[in-house]
């Protein structure tokens, strides 16, 4: 019972934090300095990137939850990759993109390049949620299906999103929720154009980017860049809530 009041408690306090840090900002907003361009390359190239990213981490997933047998060197060699790309600085990838996507293969400041950049960024993170679905799933029916002569290719592709939807989209709003934040990794490689972009090798300036300018570079830009942080906290909450919203009433009916 103790355990539950504290639980309680705790979820309250985070609540109370939550709405304190946006009360903080709700003031007169701003946005003089904003365009379409802005909005609608941030949504291309996050999106972009997650879609990227989610096949060869669902894939390294099914690797490490079990699924899929590698040699063990190979295995080991995975996972080492996947633990050296979660600890490196956003501000190394971004380097790294702006050095092999912008320069080597000479894509440019580019939402490719940045499209890019925030696939490294993001696979280690998908990596991690993807596995921590797929083993127990495994674990639970990974050998009666292999008893019945499915693959893991098939167990993987197949056989799994058919029984986890819900969550596999939870790890990719996850996966989008992350790309939305981080502003290192994408400030070298995207570049800083708020004009509307007609491709994506068009360089564009992101939104977390942008934010970053107002607040920095830009003279008397604080208000908006503070509307415009306002805006973001309230549709990560929006893209957190609505997918559960929406599960629940699909699964009840």
């Amino acid at each position: 019972m103790l355990r539950v009041v504290r639980r309680q408690w705790i979820l309250w306090l985070y609540l109370l934090m939550t709405v304190s840090i946006i009360a903080a900002f709700f003031k007169p907003l701003h946005f003089e300095h904003t365009t379409a361009g802005i909005i609608v390359g941030t949504i291309i190239t996050t999106v972009g990137a997650v879609l990227l990213a989610a096949l060869p981490a669902y894939l390294v997933a099914g690797v490490l939850a079990g699924i899929i047998r590698l040699p063990g060197w190979l295995q080991s060699l995975t996972l080492i990759s996947v633990y050296i790309l979660a600890g490196m600085p956003s501000i190394i990838l971004g380097i790294i993109g702006f050095l092999l996507f912008c320069n080597a293969l000479g894509f440019g400041w580019s939402m490719l390049s940045a499209m890019l950049t925030l696939l490294l960024l993001l696979y280690p993170t998908l990596v991690t949620a993807f596995s921590q679905m797929l083993r127990p799933f495994n674990q639970q029916y990974g050998t009666a299906a292999a008893s019945f002569g499915v693959g893991p290719l098939e167990f993987l592709f197949r056989l799994s999103p058919a029984y986890q939807k819900g969550k596999i989209v939870d790890v990719l709003v996850l996966g989008w929720a992350t790309s939305l934040g981080d502003t290192a990794a994408v400030m070298l490689t995207c570049g800083a154009l708020t004009a509307f972009p007609e491709s994506i090798m068009d360089s564009v300036r992101l939104l977390n980017f942008h934010v970053f300018l107002l607040a920095m570079e830009v003279p008397g830009g604080m208000p908006e860049a503070r509307s415009l942080s306002l805006l973001l906290i309230i549709f990560l909450l929006f893209l957190f809530i609505v997918p559960r919203v929406a599960q629940r009433y699909l699964s009840e009916g």
